[in-house]
């Protein structure tokens, strides 16, 4: 088995989200956060032939960066990676030392705010928040505008950036953490939950993330 382009970009993606990856016999990886505050899952074109834990992502990810067109052969305790007469064999991690998302697939509760979150915005919110050093963000609507802001919600005189992305009829402010948004970046639908989660879904694919609506948020 060799990984495409695709598979290593979600693997270097989802070491951000958690150094643990358990890889599920398929076609779907999953990971999720020590905190449980972002989930991700996403079908890939590689099929899996058994269950494997990876407990150090980035070491894994490193040994295959010594290949320049790795072969993989998955067996019950290692994987063997290798290209013309070099090889590193790489053993398994057991699945009780790992996290997991639970086998379970999350639904959102409901769906009270929906929106297309584009690329540009996307990439917008990490860039301002890394210059005005903001840890928050936060979906506004006011009955009317439909806008996202970048700012230190602790602060009231905080430096904030500000991007209308649509309108709504509806009075709410979901905060969330910069931190937590460890998405691909891409556009995305977002769907928001009153009962403090969102869903980001890339459109086309079935690529998706859960992120945690922060407890100070409010929903008329």
């Amino acid at each position: 088995m060799k990984l495409s382009k695709q598979t290593l970009a979600v693997l270097k993606n989802y070491a951000t989200i958690n150094g643990h990856l358990l890889i599920k016999q398929g076609t779907k990886l999953e990971t999720i956060s020590a905190q449980k505050n972002v989930m991700s899952s996403v079908s890939v074109t590689e099929s899996f032939p058994s269950e494997f834990g990876i407990y150090d992502l980035n070491e894994f990810l490193g040994a295959l960066s010594l290949f320049e067109d790795p072969e993989l052969e998955f067996s019950d305790k290692s994987v063997m990676i290798s290209q013309g007469g070099n090889s590193i064999r790489y053993y398994a991690a057991a699945s009780e030392n790992l996290t997991a998302p639970p086998a379970k697939e999350i639904q959102l509760p409901s769906e009270d705010v929906s929106f297309r979150l584009t690329t540009d915005t996307f990439g917008m919110i990490q860039k301002t928040a890394s210059v005005l050093r903001s840890a928050d963000v936060s979906v506004v609507g006011d009955g009317e505008t439909l806008k996202i802001v970048v700012s230190d919600k602790k602060n009231s005189t905080s430096n904030a950036f500000e991007s209308v992305i649509g309108t709504t009829d509806k009075t709410f402010k979901a905060n969330l953490k910069v931190d937590n948004l460890k998405m691909i970046p891409g556009e995305y639908d977002v769907t928001i939950s009153a009962k403090r989660i969102s869903k980001f879904k890339a459109p086309n694919t079935d690529l998706q993330y859960f992120v945690a609506v922060e407890a100070d948020s409010t929903f008329a």
